[in-house]
């Protein structure tokens, strides 16, 4: 069985981790939002996904929550085997956050039917994903020349989720800018567009050794 290649995981995997994740979101939010008005300080994850506040329609979300998790592990492995040779220990400190991202989105998943509000594990598990991704992310940036602005800025989200973690709760929902909500969305969309930018770098990485190996055939 041939190996997944990074090109594989850049226009197949991840592409398809992030458009079923959001197409069970959508698919969730539908049925949450019908029949009131939509607030998007109202259209936290976690709400969508649970049984509690949306026990028409968590299904959707909770499942592609756990499939965009499962379609990201393999797209972090073959990343890591391009990086190893360049600097074996970023390449081992991102795929190792990458599979607790992976693991954190997985057990969300399915241990939504037996969630019931905010428990600790739900928490804990959210941070694990966020963080364990974002990690991954920007130890694989690391492991890469260049993308300067890419590492800086990653790493700057790295640290937004670990003051998160750390820090005092200031999600108080009278606003935008403090609802849970508002936040979680924005860093899934930096995860999406950070996920796809580092592929494309790691491709652009191959394309030099692929074309010496093309003009001495």
């Amino acid at each position: 069985m041939p190996r997944l290649t990074p090109r594989a995981a850049y226009r197949i995997l991840i592409p398809a981790s992030e458009l079923i994740f959001l197409l069970g979101l959508f698919i969730s939010g539908m049925i949450f939002f019908r029949g009131k008005e939509f607030d998007l300080k109202e259209a936290i994850i976690s709400d969508l996904e649970s049984p509690d506040d949306n026990p028409s329609g968590y299904v959707p979300s909770a499942a592609a929550t756990a499939v965009s998790g499962l379609l990201l592990a393999p797209a972090a492995l073959a990343f890591y085997r391009q990086l190893r040779s360049k600097r074996r220990w970023l390449a081992r400190l991102g795929l190792g956050c990458f599979i607790l991202g992976s693991a954190g989105a997985i057990f969300i998943g399915l241990l939504a039917p037996l969630t019931r509000g905010y428990s600790p594990l739900h928490v804990q598990l959210a941070y694990a994903a966020f963080i364990g991704i974002a990690g991954g992310i920007w130890f694989n940036l690391l492991a890469l020349p260049g993308t300067r602005f890419l590492k800086w800025f990653q790493g700057a989200v790295l640290l937004f989720l670990v003051y998160l973690y750390f820090g005092p709760d200031f999600f108080n929902n009278d606003h935008l800018l403090t609802s849970i909500a508002f936040w979680e969305w924005l860093l899934c969309a930096d995860v999406g567009i950070a996920l796809l930018a580092l592929a494309r770098a790691i491709v652009r990485g191959l394309q030099p050794v692929e074309d010496l190996i093309a003009s001495s055939r």
